[in-house]
């Protein structure tokens, strides 16, 4: 039976072969297939059946040959690549499923077996939402294959589709293959009257468990300082967030095992509004790109997404994934800061940040910020919070007048050497405002519906959310950025919101943007505003915003780092952008752990190569956390070199048994937030220069002992680190 049964197989198998010069290896080849055949077509083989499949197929071909289609039963199977990797779809009546994303030289898939989308499409026609798929929706569909140019191009035509009423409308999807990578583009065409495009969603695809082990898998995303989490399978894992703020900060996925990983990644250099979104179950990870589409609304919108989505295979780890992403932004993405050096400034040798949320006496602030500063005997930064008369989070944006006394005291403070950074909001205007109501409505950033879009943070206030393509926002940003600096002479200006918040879909068409979405909040809007601040900035004054996010980082000096405090936290964007721009402060910890939750974060911010502290003057009255935050920042400063120019490199290996320290970094009060790191934190930074650093902070109060490779000698040494202690290994 068993061979009756391997026989029908084979004879039920037809190929079809293509004589054209390169591509894949016919034994590669062979295992991909044999892949295919298990995963999608008969999962239910026996080991002994697979085996006599293999060898008829191998045996059947040439090796001057390169397979392009078989058919097997009633299904229509075409495999397309390199050497390298390789896309296979499965021709339907009304369709074309995904079946396969195979790293041929690994023998690995990459998707789960259960994928069969590629994208979807959302559309109005006026009074309904209609969904498109490359699935199920067509009558027409056509398959390219050009295989003559060094980097051989798949393209599908779907067209005709289903729905009589859609006539006109039509997809094109087109795969580059470059060696372990596919670049993928999408078009949709729509006719010029009756229907509107409102949403693509590509790519849509489900991937995973890659490897025989599922639990060796881990799921990378760009939450903060970005995710990486362990066996995700098992966790229930739901991340969607809109691109760019500051739970979605760069524009790439992954997952990994010890071997192979996938690479998913928007290569879009516009920075166009997406969301990004990656989940889990038992059995596969999904992942989602969203992208609202311009013009939403409108009759004719086609739209062809910008820049390639990029799917493919690496090895490595999250750090390999961010040197792929980072090779792309330095090539061909607006934001890459420009060296420090080119734009230097007064925050770069900035080694640890004071902070005063209630503003307070300011007699009182002076002496305690003073007294700080002294203390910890590096360059300080002083976040000033609540400088003006207003209360925070109310009037907005009449930040003036200043209390009594700020100028002089911000003059005393910058004698000193402290750099002062006054707080203002960059995005909101108080809606129940006089001024508002007559000048503001017209800038301010409306729904479908013509709404503004109002946001509440506690207090009562309804603060609308204002339109930065618009000149009245763009004038009063910049007068009370400019205004601030020359009356007082701060050093630099805060900015709150800009690069946290995410952009709103306004849908107002009098602002001259594309209504829905795009990427006009960024180029006819932040990018205006900003860069005419800076033309007429003092020179070495600084701007800076709340929380990282790619888009901003050329001109924007300083992100603050506050909300990196997640579980399975990875230094991704510092690899991504470390040493082009600064990124300071954790905020002030809370609750029964707060000594041990700010030794923990003032470690991982020195190995992830941030600017430390953001923290009250009143930590001094904690000797213990005070002395640690203060060796800390003096290593900072003493190494700033790397930190400043440099590159974060991957963090040295150790052998050892190293525990792991768990406390609450409650965000705010009765907000718990319980995290577990390695009680040994490690870190790698390179200098302009070549010279390079390892870096170890026993973070815990017990002695830890380990080996390492001793970047001098190359050989492996031993080291014993006590308690809160620190040992930096330097090569020049």
């Amino acid at each position: 039976m068993l061979m009756k049964k391997s026989l029908f197989v084979f004879l039920s198998l037809f190929i079809f072969f293509s004589c054209k010069d390169g591509g894949i290896e016919i034994k590669g080849f062979n295992l991909w297939l044999l892949s295919i055949t298990e995963r999608n077509l008969e999962p239910s083989f026996n080991l002994k059946n697979k085996v006599k499949l293999y060898d008829s197929l191998f045996l059947s071909q040439q090796n001057d040959e390169k397979v392009v289609r078989f058919k097997y039963r009633d299904r229509d199977i075409q495999l397309f690549g390199n050497n390298e990797i390789g896309v296979g779809i499965l021709k339907k009546s009304n369709g074309i499923h995904l079946v396969s994303l195979y790293d041929i030289r690994r023998g690995i898939e990459l998707l789960n077996k259960y994928n069969t989308s590629i994208f979807r499409i959302n559309l109005s026609n006026g009074k309904d939402t209609i969904i498109l798929n490359n699935e199920s929706s067509w009558n027409s569909i056509k398959i390219q294959w050009n295989s003559e140019n060094q980097n051989p191009i798949l393209s599908l035509f779907f067209s005709d589709p289903l729905d009589t009423n859609l006539k006109g409308l039509s997809v094109n999807c087109e795969v580059e293959f470059h060696k372990n990578f596919t670049n993928w583009t999408l078009e949709t065409i729509v006719p010029e009257k009756g229907l509107s495009l409102l949403e693509s969603e590509f790519p849509s695809i489900n991937a995973g468990p890659i490897g025989q082990v599922s639990e060796d898998n881990v799921l990378h995303f760009p939450k903060a300082s970005g995710i990486a989490s362990e066996s995700p399978y098992k966790k229930g894992i739901n991340y969607s967030e809109v691109y760019p703020n500051w739970r979605a900060t760069y524009q790439m996925l992954g997952l990994y095992n010890k071997q192979v990983g996938l690479y998913i990644a928007s290569h879009d250099p516009t920075g166009s509004v997406k969301t990004i979104s990656t989940s889990t179950d038992a059995e596969k990870v999904s992942f989602r790109f969203n992208w609202p589409a311009p013009n939403m609304g409108n009759d004719g919108n086609g739209y062809k997404l910008p820049g390639k989505i990029v799917l493919g295979s690496i090895e490595g780890t999250w750090y390999d994934a961010a040197m792929i992403y980072k090779g792309w932004v330095k090539e061909q993405a607006p934001w890459w800061p420009p060296p420090p050096s080119k734009r230097p400034s007064r925050i770069q040798d900035i080694a640890v940040w004071v902070q005063h949320e209630s503003g307070g006496n300011i007699s009182a602030l002076l002496e305690e910020v003073l007294e700080f500063a002294k203390f910890m005997g590096v360059p300080t930064g002083f976040h000033w919070y609540v400088w003006h008369k207003i209360p925070f989070d109310n009037d907005y944006p009449h930040f003036f007048p200043a209390k009594e006394g700020f100028r002089e005291a911000v003059h005393n403070l910058e004698d000193a050497g402290i750099r002062v950074m006054p707080y203002i909001n960059g995005r909101l205007w108080d809606a129940d405002l006089d001024d508002f109501k007559s000048e503001g409505i017209k800038a301010v950033t409306k729904n479908e519906k013509g709404e503004p879009y109002i946001e509440d943070y506690g207090n009562g206030v309804r603060n609308a959310v204002m339109n930065p393509v618009t000149q009245i926002w763009q004038k009063k940003i910049k007068e009370i950025v400019l205004r601030l600096q020359k009356e007082s002479g701060t050093s630099g200006v805060y900015l709150d919101q800009i690069s946290a918040a995410s952009p709103k879909l306004c849908m107002d068409k009098s602002h001259g943007h594309p209504v829905g979405g795009g990427s006009w909040w960024l180029d006819q809007g932040y990018y205006k505003l900003l860069s005419a601040i800076r033309d007429d900035m003092p020179e070495g004054a600084f701007l800076t915003s709340e929380a990282m996010a790619e888009p901003y980082n050329h001109l924007l000096d300083g992100l603050l780092s506050w909300n990196s405090q997640f579980q399975d936290q990875k230094p991704i964007y510092s690899a991504i952008y470390g040493g082009k721009i600064s990124i300071f402060g954790r905020n002030n910890p809370v609750g029964p752990d707060k000594h041990k939750a700010l030794i923990m974060r003032a470690g991982q911010q020195l190995v992830f190569g941030e600017q430390l502290g953001w923290i009250s003057p009143k930590i001094l009255k904690e000797t213990k956390p005070a002395k640690f935050l203060k060796k800390m920042a003096e290593n900072r400063y003493k190494f700033i070199n790397y930190f400043v120019g440099g590159q974060m490199m991957f963090p040295p290996k150790v052998h050892g048994e190293i525990p792991n320290i768990t406390a609450d970094w409650e965000w705010g009060e009765n907000n718990p937030s319980e995290i577990t790191i390695s009680a040994l934190q490690r870190g790698a930074w390179k200098s302009n220069n070549g010279d390079v650093i390892n870096i170890f902070v026993n973070i815990s109060d017990k002695k830890i002992e380990f080996e390492t490779t001793d970047l001098v000698t190359g050989k492996m040494i031993k080291i014993l680190l006590e308690p809160f202690d620190i040992k930096i290994i330097e090569k020049k």
